[in-house]
């Protein structure tokens, strides 16, 4: 897919030094890790849409989340380029960002798009699955539901932000639920058959070291799925509380 940098050449330039940052971590770690960009990620947008609305941006029109268009840089072989965000969030078919008058906020939302951390491929089989962009029951469409709420006029005495981080926190859990379910059933690496303590057979043994790349790579994405699930439970509207303060006060010194 023909991806490209943003447009702000400092933010371009901070994007192409991470691509060249080296972390050595075991999947457990990287999935903590990455599922917890990936909701600072989210907290960070849905603020900046929030402050947009308050604004007085019109934000009219569908609200649909598609394949990245931007990606701050590449990785080779065995290492590929797993996006925090779940894909390109679009109104009425535009890039969010466009509704920013600011070019200091634009730019920003531009930059959270194509961030990207370097992980093995089982990452972005298990990102892939979870996005479920052809349906709405994905982490795709969980974005897009949070973002709806957060663009529309609010109900007197709702908070806004809060209404759309708890909205995304619980399609979130289930999108990813779903997918480790998904990825489960399909054909992956026979399992071991006998215990540790008194041996495997060797039918089993045998038949585990005949299966290719891609029933490993399934096998391993269906854990890290597992693995997102289980901190993802820990993401919730307290964690943003007590956690997210330094990303909200960053989106609103945006627009100051």
């Amino acid at each position: 897919m023909d991806r490209h940098g943003v447009s702000n050449k400092d933010l371009a330039a901070l994007g192409t030094f991470q691509g060249r940052i080296e972390r050595n971590a075991n999947f457990l770690a990287q999935a903590q890790n990455h599922n917890l960009g990936r909701n600072v990620r989210v907290v960070k947008l849905l603020a900046f849409l929030d402050c947009l609305r308050s604004g007085g941006a019109r934000m009219d029109g569908a609200v649909v989340c598609q394949a990245a268009i931007l990606q701050n840089f590449s990785s080779s072989n065995p290492m590929e380029a797993a996006h925090f965000l779940p894909g390109q969030l679009r109104i009425g078919g535009r890039p969010v960002w466009e509704f920013a008058v600011q070019p200091r906020v634009r730019a920003q939302m531009e930059f959270l798009f194509a961030e990207v951390e370097h992980l093995p491929a089982p990452f972005n089989h298990a990102d892939s699955e979870a996005e479920s962009k052809a349906t709405s029951r994905g982490l795709c469409g969980a974005l897009s539901a949070a973002a709806s709420i957060v663009i529309r006029a609010p109900l007197p005495g709702v908070d806004p932000l809060k209404a759309a981080y708890e909205e995304w926190h619980r399609l979130a859990l289930e999108a990813l639920r779903l997918g480790q379910e998904n990825k489960g059933s399909k054909h992956g690496v026979p399992k071991l058959v006998g215990s540790a303590i008194d041996g495997y057979t060797m039918e089993s043994i045998g038949a585990r070291s005949q299966v290719g790349a891609t029933e490993w790579n399934r096998e391993e994405a269906t854990r890290i799925l597992g693995y997102y699930l289980d901190d993802q439970r820990t993401r919730n509207w307290g964690w943003v509380v007590g956690s997210c303060q330094q990303a909200l006060r960053d989106v609103a010194q945006c627009f100051t």
